[in-house]
């Protein structure tokens, strides 16, 4: 392997293994996660919008 070889097997980034599947989120998980959301672009406390199974 050469120098150039070497040095740029340690500048590509690698790919971090995934999360452990952890299985579905709960409603005060979806509740605080869309609060950050809103909170992350400016406007909270913004309507969350119906699942389509919710809203049929």
């Amino acid at each position: 392997m050469s120098p150039l070889e070497a040095l740029l097997l340690e500048l590509v980034p690698t790919r971090p293994d995934p999360a452990p599947h952890r299985g579905p989120w709960t409603q005060g998980q979806q509740d605080e996660h869309w609060a950050q959301l809103c909170e992350a672009v400016g406007t909270p406390g913004a309507e969350r919008p119906q699942r389509l199974a919710e809203a049929a």
